[in-house]
């Protein structure tokens, strides 16, 4: 008896040391990605976040309000709000109060925030390391951060079927002249 109580705190140890080593993983290398990510994206003047809500903008067309901006970053509402004046002031965005809610605003891409748009999608930098995977393997990696992210959402009590969002989002690096 005391030998299998002694048995399960050993095995508990082993997974939460597991456990806590994939979590240190994925943490700095998410931290690592951001910080490449903040170097490609210096050069047209924008921040990742930035970046992220001008994919989501675009993705949404006119559906793109802050709230939905919010959850689809998983976003506090003031974050979002915050990033979004930001964005405002550089003329990358246009607010606009919805004709029929007046309390609803909606979102859109200026002809700057359309070419920030289509420079930001390229993910030169992140695109090479990520071939460093088989076309199988990046399907795998895929399918296993959308399963984490899922159980995330749901330990959370959030909607999950907003966890795949950025699946629906578009990526179209596209002449802004031909707009």
């Amino acid at each position: 008896m005391i030998n299998n109580k002694i048995d399960d705190l050993a095995n508990d140890y082993t997974l939460a040391i597991e456990g806590y080593k994939l979590f240190f993983l994925l943490h700095v290398t998410a931290d690592a990605i951001h910080k490449l990510r903040e170097i490609e994206l210096k050069k047209y003047g924008i921040s990742p976040q930035q970046s992220l809500a001008l994919v989501c903008i675009y993705s949404l067309k006119n559906k793109a309000t802050p709230a939905e901006l919010s959850r689809w970053l998983y976003r506090e509402p003031n974050s979002v709000t915050i990033l979004l004046n930001r964005m405002d002031k550089l003329g990358l965005i246009k607010k606009k109060a919805d004709t029929k809610r007046k309390n609803i605003i909606r979102l859109s891409l200026t002809k700057k925030g359309l070419i920030a748009y289509q420079s930001a999608v390229k993910l030169k930098n992140f695109h090479n390391i990520a071939n460093i995977l088989s076309k199988t393997k990046r399907k795998q990696l895929h399918s296993i951060l959308q399963s984490i992210r899922e159980e995330v959402f749901t330990r959370l009590n959030l909607d999950v079927s907003y966890t795949s969002s950025m699946d629906n989002a578009v990526f179209e690096p596209s002449d802004p002249e031909k707009k």
